[in-house]
């Protein structure tokens, strides 16, 4: 077809047209070029089809096509205004290589050209940068800061520029911004230096922050005309300690002087912590050195640390220095790494600072109490900096002037402090005197105690092996910082108190607690509390002939200990048994992801009941050992009883381990704590052929 010159005509003249004709229905959708095949057709009309073909579709669907294009330049100036400035330029760069870069520039030099036309002061400026920089628009930041840098001094817009690279760990960007800002004739203030050298400790090159900042920091010692300060000073020591480089933290405490350098409480806290991390680099480090090296090298910090005390007294002494509890803390954590006597010298430390009284000596006097009244000059404990940790320098060194002839300051004791004495009463094992410094510290300083405090206090009674004071600390300790470790740690310390013929009734005190106050009793800490029963048998067998005549002897006394356990855990085992067919408290709370198979809930819940299974094979064991005896441990009453409760028990296991271990059993499996043999005391492997007398190989 469209072989003579007339129809070729008429096909030029569709365009002309109003209505395309019904012909061009075909045409529109064909994929090729149209062509024709007559080579002869060439030497005629010249006919552009696509124009042709074209010019009706734009003259049908106008609206169709402007719609299309007001869509993509939208989509384009949404991304363009929600990435920020480096990925923006980054799409623009690849999309249309140097033009789309001149376009973007062109974009954002208008933007910022009008945000300057509308905010001329300073501080409108650094306020504009400040939510560019919220936003994540660093390049709209940069360029505003570069263009109000012509004519106006913004440091303070260049220092949020430099605080937005130092934050996202951009060590080299912001020293180039702080060379460029510079250049550009904006005077680095001490705020500038400030930013910069406290994230050079948040740098993750520890080695190359502390070459950058101690060359800022030796240029502004040396040539700088801003000298640094007391904070530049402690920001340069932050990051050595945090490198651990301790030559280039001596060298930087060397500067310090009495005047605008003048050290206070923060700097030699930095001191005392670094050389504390040195030591305990040292210990958890691979460098093959013997236990006496170690210790020679601890014992060497430790003398660094006490000359360097010796100028904090003086300081102190003389007003020059404010003490706070952070200091003293930290002197007292580098002398408990010591031997026996540096651990004795941490309660002479805080006599000394915080005037608490030594109730490991005999005879100890109290502090008299605070009259305010009284217009005498001794410093009493109500004579006291409230809060000096949140004190800025230049505060403390106006009421260190203002105190300079009175009293010196004694810090106030805190939640550190106690944390502190407690553990070096347990190091030097003076365990008797912890109820002496917690009751004093919790009620007459009013320390709140925190769960860190009480897992201390709980650690140092389990070490003086005083079942009695642990269960009144448990039973008075807040629900919500108990945990399981909590009664784990009180079980055991009743289990080491075995000489005591009242430790089972503490342990029972502890055990009804935990049932009363968690929602389901911890597995592990059940098994520790029938531990307790079985183990406390020293006062049955030192007993007098007629002292357990009533019920039938020492071991007629120690069964029933021992059955009591068992029946008070019957109940709580019966419920956390049946935790296992419920989501676990954390899922429901928490809205964590449950399983969508049973597979899933075997596979969350295999340690639980593992746990649980464990249980159940001590609490077997522990009918066993009171049934094996026959009637000298128990009467025929009891032993119908728990002879039923035993296959209940040996049932469940069985069902326990025929889901955990649907194919048989591991060769292998993990030991728990306390699954040991009686008459062996080697460990019970579950996939052992001689696993034990409790459970015959039948009954799996």
């Amino acid at each position: 077809m469209f072989i003579c010159r007339g129809c070729l005509r008429r096909l030029a003249g569709f365009g002309t047209s109003p209505f395309a004709p019904r012909l061009l229905g075909s045409l529109q959708r064909t994929t090729g070029p149209i062509t024709s095949r007559r080579t002869y057709l060439g030497k005629g009309i010249k006919v552009d089809l696509r124009s042709a073909l074209a010019q009706p579709l734009e003259q049908e669907a106008p609206h169709f096509i402007a719609k299309r294009k007001s869509e993509q330049s939208a989509i384009k100036e949404h991304a363009l205004d929600e990435d920020d400035g480096d990925l923006a330029y980054e799409n623009v760069n690849a999309k249309g290589g140097d033009l789309g870069k001149q376009r973007y520039e062109r974009k954002l030099q208008a933007a910022v050209k009008k945000q300057l036309s509308l905010a001329e002061d300073p501080y409108h400026i650094a306020q504009h940068v400040s939510r560019a920089l919220e936003r994540g628009s660093f390049d709209e930041a940069l360029l505003m800061a570069r263009m109000a840098s012509r004519n106006k001094k913004v440091e303070v817009s260049w220092n949020h520029l430099i605080d937005y690279q130092m934050k996202n760990r951009r060590l080299h960007a912001a020293v180039k911004l702080y060379n460029e800002m510079k250049k550009r004739a904006q005077i680095p203030n001490a705020k500038t230096y400030t930013i910069i050298f406290r994230g050079c400790a948040l740098s993750l090159h520890p080695k190359l922050a502390v070459s950058e900042a101690t060359r800022i920091y030796n240029f502004m010692v040396k040539q700088g005309a801003l000298k640094p300060n007391t904070i530049h000073m402690n920001a340069v020591l932050e990051v050595c300690a945090r490198a651990g480089d301790l030559e280039s933290l001596f060298t930087v405490l060397s500067t310090a002087n009495g005047n605008l350098r003048s050290p206070d409480a923060h700097t030699y806290t930095i001191v005392l912590n670094a050389l504390r991390h040195d030591v305990s680099k040292m210990e958890n480090s691979n460098l093959g050195l013997v236990d006496a090296e170690v210790r020679r090298e601890m014992q060497k910090n430790i003398q660094r640390a006490r000359a360097i005390w010796s100028d904090v007294v003086a300081n102190w002494r003389n007003a020059k220095l404010i003490l706070d509890e952070h200091l003293v803390f930290a002197m007292g954590r580098i002398l408990t790494a010591g031997d026996y006597k540096d651990n004795e010298s941490v309660l002479l430390l805080l006599e000394q600072t915080m005037r608490l009284p030594r109730f490991d000596k005999p005879n100890v006097q109290l502090p008299a109490p605070f009259d305010p009244s009284s217009t005498t000059g001794l410093a009493t404990l109500g004579d006291q900096i409230p809060n000096t940790s949140n004190m800025s320098a230049k505060a403390r060194k106006e009421l260190a002037t203002s105190r300079a002839n009175s009293s010196p300051l004694y810090a106030k004791p805190g939640n550190k402090t106690l944390s502190l004495v407690l553990t070096v009463l347990t190091n030097t094992r003076k365990t008797s005197s912890a109820p002496k410094y917690w009751s004093y510290l919790t009620q007459t300083v009013n320390i709140t105690p925190d769960a860190e405090n009480y897992y201390v206090y709980l650690r140092t009674l389990a070490a003086g092996h005083a079942s009695a004071q642990v269960a009144n600390l448990v039973t008075s300790m807040p629900s919500t910082l108990l945990s399981p470790l909590t009664f784990r740690r009180a079980f055991t310390a009743c289990i080491d108190d075995n000489l005591n013929k009242e430790a089972f009734g503490h342990a029972c005190r502890i055990f009804d607690d935990m049932t009363a106050r968690t929602r389901y009793p911890d597995a592990l800490a059940m098994r520790l509390f029938l531990q307790v029963a079985r183990a406390s048998t020293r006062h049955f067998h030192e007993a007098k002939p007629d002292e357990y005549a009533s019920v039938g002897g020492g071991k007629r006394a120690h069964g029933a200990q021992i059955l009591a356990a068992l029946d008070r855990m019957w109940e709580p085992f019966r419920i956390l048994s049946g935790s296992l067919s419920y989501p676990s408290p954390e899922a429901t709370t928490t809205g964590m992801k449950t399983a969508r198979s049973p597979q899933e809930e075997l596979e969350c819940k295999r340690g639980d009941m593992q746990e649980i299974l464990a249980t159940a094979r001590r609490m077997i064991a522990g009918i066993d050992r009171v049934l094996n005896e026959g009637n000298d441990m128990c009467d025929l009453k009891a032993q119908k009883l728990w002879r039923v409760r035993r296959i209940v028990l040996q049932k469940a296991v069985e069902r326990w381990i025929r889901k955990i271990y649907p194919d048989g059993r591991p060769l292998e499996e993990r030991q728990t704590v306390l699954d040991e043999d009686d008459s062996t005391g080697k460990p019970i492997t579950i996939g052992n052929k001689r696993a034990s007398r409790l459970t015959s190989e039948n009954a799996y």
